[in-house]
């Protein structure tokens, strides 16, 4: 398959591809002779001339159509916390994102990788979690002088100390993690993490290790 006409049109075909790859075998175990195998006749050269590499590829698939804003304003509630819990849910279970994610273990713990996660998390993700926690203060349902600090936990939990490990920890260090994770926001006021949130975080545990073996 030659480059064609259509730039965009083949860009987006090897996108498709390679997520359909990554999703199958994982992104560890998908090499980009592969992804030209499933390509029909496209060559290597072909594909560098859109992508620099399969990490770039990969890059690409899993940003994020929506900016931290839109994403977090989709989220229903009657309260700042409901609207917390519903995006934490949301999160926990979207298989299919979670199942590219973690295809790609090796790669999750590059300095990199996770240095561009950190910098998109802190710039992007946390301000917006702050402005709902800000709202919870104001309806009552969350207990805090520290709407910024409870954003910046939050997420450093969630995105650091056990969704980066995730893949490593064994059932019972999840469950610790998890009701550890409770205890410390129920403590402070910020009771987020309610019995159908633990419940998901397991099943999500038990769909990626299931799948990664």
């Amino acid at each position: 398959m030659a480059r064609g006409k259509n730039p965009e049109e083949t860009r987006q075909k090897i996108l498709t591809v390679s997520e359909k790859l990554f999703l199958e075998k994982g992104y560890d175990n998908t090499s980009i002779q592969d992804i030209v195998n499933g390509l029909g006749g496209m060559t290597k050269g072909a594909i560098y001339q859109h992508f620099r590499s399969k990490f770039e590829i990969f890059e690409t698939i899993i940003e994020p159509a929506e900016t931290a804003e839109e994403s977090l304003k989709k989220h229903s509630g009657n309260t700042g916390l409901e609207k917390l819990q519903n995006a934490i849910l949301d999160a926990f279970t979207d298989y299919s994102r979670m199942k590219l994610n973690y295809s790609a273990a090796v790669t999750l713990r590059s300095p990199r990788f996770i240095g561009e996660q950190f910098l998109s998390m802190f710039n992007e993700v946390i301000p917006e979690i702050k402005k709902i926690v800000e709202e919870g203060i104001r309806d009552g349902s969350i207990d805090t002088e520290y709407p910024e600090e409870v954003a910046d936990v939050l997420m450093m939990h969630l995105n650091t100390w056990i969704g980066l490990h995730l893949t490593v920890y064994t059932e019972e260090q999840l469950k610790r993690k998890l009701l550890f994770t409770k205890k410390i926001f129920d403590e402070i006021g910020v009771p987020i993490f309610n019995e159908q949130l633990v419940t998901e975080a397991n099943k999500m545990f038990e769909y990626i290790k299931k799948d990664s073996n």
